[in-house]
């Protein structure tokens, strides 16, 4: 009989230590997986998407060396972000009364094409007020398509004093080719496009 009694009191305290150690209070694993859980939400919750990280990068990258805000002819508004969509812009500064600016659009039209899908975009720009008949017949006559905008005075450190004037910019809006006056022909452009379009 003591035996027996002796043998009971054994098993009552064996499964009382067992249910101790269960017990909610001396767990420890919860509290750490609910804190991970908690860290892994928070993070996915506040992690920058690719795109936006994408996005940020080239905003750090874009630094352009000139600003400006100005219209195209039909009214468009246009700034220095405009150099941001595409590898390589050549801005040409020309005027309706120059024979030059006007013999050599034809062949700027005829880049703007070739390259066009290499990341290429020309933009034309000029100043003089009131010419918007000649401005029609020469653009017509040439059979421009890329984009013409008015000059404004954000424009005056890149002239050279003669048109045209064609300067150089890349996408992240930095001069690649200074400001350079007089007219060229087809592969005079494709040299230098070739040269400057990575």
């Amino acid at each position: 009989m003591k035996r027996l009694v002796i043998f009971l009191v054994a098993l009552v305290l064996l499964f009382a230590g067992c249910a101790r150690e269960a017990s909610p209070g001396s767990v420890t694993t919860a509290p750490e997986k609910s804190g991970q859980t908690d860290v892994s939400q928070t993070t996915a919750d506040t992690a920058p998407s690719q795109e936006a990280t994408a996005q940020a990068g080239l905003a750090e990258a874009f630094a352009p060396d000139f600003t400006f805000t100005t219209t195209d002819r039909d009214g468009n508004e246009w700034t220095e972000d405009c150099f941001a969509a595409c590898k390589l812009t050549i801005l040409n500064f020309w005027e309706p009364w120059c024979g030059p600016c006007v013999g050599e659009m034809p062949d700027l039209q005829k880049i703007s094409e070739a390259y066009a899908d290499q990341g290429l975009q020309v933009i034309g720009i000029y100043q003089t007020p009131n010419v918007e008949d000649d401005v029609r017949q020469v653009l017509a006559g040439a059979g421009i398509t890329y984009p013409i905008l008015h000059y404004t005075s954000a424009f005056d450190s890149l002239q050279t004093g003669y048109v045209p004037t064609t300067v150089f910019v890349d996408q992240q809006g930095k001069i690649v080719v200074q400001p350079f006056a007089g007219s060229m022909d087809y592969d005079g452009w494709a040299e230098m496009v070739e040269e400057n379009l990575k």
